[in-house]
């Protein structure tokens, strides 16, 4: 085995995500004596959210390219295979589908070990319009033919696996499960900045989710949901995150004329400061890998209500022992939990509690060890 590995981490962007997180998490923690970490975005980080908690001295190429034509795809393209080509790691550590399938195909053509990571239902984004073709080709039969070529397949959730297993015939013991790592030190900090907004300053229970307004994250059920809530009680609900759903959500909370109570508050580089305000955070999506969302809302100390998608709430709140589960669309069940959760002090506290114990099983020093164990593993 190498004394000390090079190893190339490619993403499309390190923009507010998940899987984006996970990765600025596994750069910042990676031990920097026995690994050397190269960075490769497709898109600049200058303005990403993650930019400054990325380690001093980590090398980034960025591979841009001038628009989203066909031929300065092919070209990017071109530019990373030289990339790979003259960096020459001995490991390729990819995540999300897009950079998995083109870092297997450096592998193909240059040899070497290549780790990818799937941080989402796949099946399911194989049938949304974005999600459906790369270039030509159908992604579902793009990922059925190069995954087979991983070294190791990375998920973030049994259920990613099960979905990778069935969906998509990979083997099975190929996949190792690994959770997204949440900063334990970190975002507990984070939460004791000021977070200014008027729903603060009105003595009324605050619902907090947080997402990208695409249509995977059932926003539309939420919003009809918290329409029964405000008759029940007075409340408010704050959506941090933005996309291209928002005006069509908004139009929604003022049909169903909450539009007052409701605030789009946007993308917010420190989330943690409003999260941590609130009484209750809500998972209402239709499918996630492993919501990160609600981990972070479990190190806020903020109770949880989620929706039990494929995959992986069930598997964080470990069958609602440590959240409440409500069926995936159901918005009468969505309000009804919220409004029990509300009115019941003694159980929100019981829930903060369980949830600070329960992310421990969350933290870096445990995820970022099983990381390195399989970036060596591979060298081996």
């Amino acid at each position: 085995m190498v004394e000390k590995v090079k190893a190339l981490f490619f993403i499309p962007s390190l923009e507010g995500g998940g899987a984006e997180r996970a990765m600025s998490e596994i750069l910042h923690h990676m031990n920097k004596e026995k690994i050397e970490a190269v960075l490769i975005l497709l898109y600049p980080c200058d303005s990403s959210p993650y930019r400054d908690y990325l380690p001093r001295g980590l090398k980034i190429i960025v591979v841009e390219r001038a628009s989203d034509n066909v031929l300065q795809k092919i070209k990017q393209y071109a530019a990373f295979l030289k990339i790979v080509y003259d960096e020459k790691p001995h490991v390729v550590m990819s995540m999300l589908t897009y950079s998995n399938i083109m870092a297997i195909s450096a592998k193909l053509l240059f040899g070497g070990k290549i780790i990818i990571g799937e941080h989402n239902t796949l099946s399911e984004i194989t049938k949304t319009k974005e999600g459906r073709q790369m270039l030509w080709f159908s992604t579902a039969h793009l990922v059925k033919i190069f995954y087979r070529f991983a070294d190791k397949i990375i998920a973030v959730s049994g259920g990613v696996k099960t979905d990778l297993v069935e969906k998509f015939r990979i083997a099975p013991h190929n996949i190792r499960v690994i959770h997204n790592p949440i900063d334990l030190k970190r975002i507990p900090a984070l939460c004791g900045c000021p977070g200014e907004h008027r729903f603060f300053r009105e003595e009324v229970p605050i619902i907090v989710s947080v997402g990208r307004l695409v249509p995977q994250k059932g926003y539309d059920v939420l919003l009809k949901s918290f329409s029964m809530v405000v008759k029940e009680m007075d409340a408010r609900l704050m959506i941090l995150g933005e996309g291209p759903e928002k005006e069509s959500l908004s139009r929604l909370a003022n049909d169903l004329a909450i539009g007052e109570k409701v605030s789009f508050v946007g993308f917010l580089n420190n989330p943690f400061a409003f999260i941590s305000k609130a009484d209750v955070f809500v998972l209402s999506s239709h499918y996630e890998g492993l919501p990160t969302v609600i981990l972070e809302a479990m190190a806020c100390g903020i109770p949880v209500v989620s929706t039990d998608c494929k995959y992986g709430p069930r598997e964080i709140l470990e069958n609602g022992h440590y959240g409440l589960l409500v069926p995936t669309g159901d918005a009468d069940a969505l309000s009804r939990e919220i409004v029990s959760l509300l009115k019941n002090r003694v159980l929100r506290e019981r829930l903060s509690r369980l949830g600070k114990e329960r992310i421990k099983d969350f933290s870096p020093e445990r995820i970022i060890q099983q990381y390195e164990d399989i970036i060596y593993g591979c060298c081996t």
